[in-house]
């Protein structure tokens, strides 16, 4: 049995989209924040951050995508699971 289920799925893919928010949070930091404007390191270094932030989340999908299809977490109840 897979240690991950169709709702582990579901919530990875959910936690790919909370890139939208965070890049929303960098806007708010740009545009809106009473700190005053950023420098172009302190703009650098967010993007950096949430680009690897997004690419570990893509490939923590990925990593449970591919053990739930080695573990034939997509086989109906109708067809025969292959051993």
């Amino acid at each position: 049995m897979s240690k991950y289920n169709r709702f582990d799925l579901e919530s990875e893919i959910h936690s790919v989209w909370y890139t939208e928010v965070d890049l929303d949070t960098i806007l708010f930091r740009l545009m809106d924040s009473s700190d005053g404007p950023c420098s172009e390191d302190e703009i650098a270094n967010m993007i950096i951050g949430l680009k690897e932030i997004h690419k570990s989340r893509c490939l923590k999908l990925w990593d449970m995508f591919e053990r739930m299809i080695e573990d034939k977490c997509f086989v109906s109840d109708n067809q025969e699971k292959e051993v």
